[in-house]
């Protein structure tokens, strides 16, 4: 094997080792606190009251 191969190989397996590790932690996953948001109106909202 190339020197270049064997760095591709050892740089693709670590992204990809840490792309698997942060999918088990739950980094970047879905909010957990969602039900306490508060929705907001936008201008269009106010101009138009009769939007529902």
């Amino acid at each position: 094997m190339t020197v270049f191969r064997i760095v591709f190989l050892v740089g693709a397996l670590l992204l990809s080792g840490g792309a698997g590790y942060l999918a088990w932690a739950g980094v970047g996953g879905e909010s957990g606190d969602l039900d306490r948001s508060v929705r907001q109106g936008s201008v269009g909202n106010v101009i138009n009251s009769d939007v529902k």
